[in-house]
């Protein structure tokens, strides 16, 4: 039976965590924050001045920064103004410093975007206090912008079911050549879920795959279809041939064998999978073969004809590799039972 924490209720947040800045110029009071902010559990990070302090923000992770409000290299408002107005950082809460006589600035500062305000000499109590509410009201916007963003992937992901998928899907049910049908249900795969390449197999009558396109952006690799360049890889045998023993050891042929889409966020810790082979290419090209979206191709009668592997996610904004998004997986799953359609009367045909 899993065990609760009798010290803290199931849900509440453990106070005494993250990343704090304190950027106060006069030693002695940097470093009286600074140690009794580290023995309540916090990570601290110092800063003599605002310049020092903007650099910080600019190269590490800050969850708050509690910074004076008076010094004479660069004003605490001053600060406050440079990381509201830069993107990155204007969601990070600051809490002024001041001493009794500086009320005026106190109120200048909220009124820029401070989130809060302590006195010096401070009181340990109401300092922690202030900084864990500040810490909790950040995490609270972070999930409702989270939860606002995933709510605009799951329409969009709809909006290309609609708009693209289907009308796409229609299109490739009018294709009539075989090489070019291939490329486009690759090509347009890749596309769609933000892939920097991928494979199309194609099940063979003595249970093999077969390559028949192979593509990476970041390679320059285009192979098979209507590029004219044979895809040079043998074909994969879905069972061994001496003993007939399924083999489930390849991601491809265990898609094909079992009708199932296998979503992998990073080849090199996926311990089911045999990525021997992934990982000599990498090697030979110094590529990085990391997220994997592996869908079977299923006609109507619900048979696997082939399989469509695409190989990593990219992210739009930061251009790095990430998991395929699971909604995204859908529209690729709905693409394939249509290209399996397209691909099935084309070979009927010809």
């Amino acid at each position: 039976m899993e065990s609760v924490d009798a010290k803290k209720m199931p849900g509440q947040r453990e106070t005494g965590g993250g990343a704090l800045l304190v950027v106060v110029d006069n030693a002695l009071d940097r470093e009286r924050f600074g140690s009794r902010l580290r023995a309540q559990g916090y990570v601290v990070t110092e800063a003599a001045g605002g310049n020092e302090a903007m650099g910080i923000l600019r190269r590490e992770r800050v969850d708050l920064v509690l910074l004076d409000n008076a010094m004479p290299e660069m004003s605490g408002p001053d600060v406050l103004r440079a990381i509201k107005a830069d993107e990155r950082l204007r969601d990070i809460p600051v809490i002024m410093i001041s001493g009794v006589e500086e009320v005026g600035g106190v109120a200048a500062s909220i009124g820029l975007g401070a989130a809060d305000y302590v006195a010096s000499p401070f009181d340990p109590v109401l300092l922690r206090a202030r900084i864990e509410a500040c810490l909790e009201n950040k995490r609270l916007r972070e999930q409702e912008v989270a939860f606002l963003r995933q709510i605009q992937r799951e329409k969009a992901h709809s909006d290309q079911l609609v708009n693209v998928v289907i009308p796409l899907g229609v299109s490739l049910l009018e294709e009539r050549d075989l090489n070019r049908l291939l490329e486009r249900v690759l090509m347009e795969a890749t596309k769609l879920a933000g892939a920097d390449g991928g494979t199309l197999y194609l099940r063979t009558a003595d249970n093999q795959l077969r390559f028949m396109m192979v593509r990476n952006a970041s390679l320059n690799i285009i192979m098979g279809g209507t590029s004219g360049v044979e895809v040079p890889f043998p074909a994969l045998r879905l069972y061994d041939a001496q003993t007939g023993v399924p083999n489930h050891s390849h991601v491809a042929c265990h898609a094909a064998l079992t009708g199932e889409t296998v979503n992998i966020p990073d080849a090199y810790f996926a311990d089911r999978f045999d990525f021997h082979g992934t990982k000599t290419f990498d090697q030979q090209t110094g590529y990085r073969s990391q997220s994997f979206l592996t869908v079977p191709l299923r006609n109507q009668h619900r048979e696997v004809i082939g399989v469509l592997q695409l190989i990593n996610a990219m992210d739009p904004e930061t251009k790095r590799v990430i998991a395929f998004d699971r909604a995204l997986q859908q529209c690729v799953e709905s693409l394939s039972q249509i290209a399996a359609a397209a691909l099935e009367n084309l070979i009927r045909q010809s």
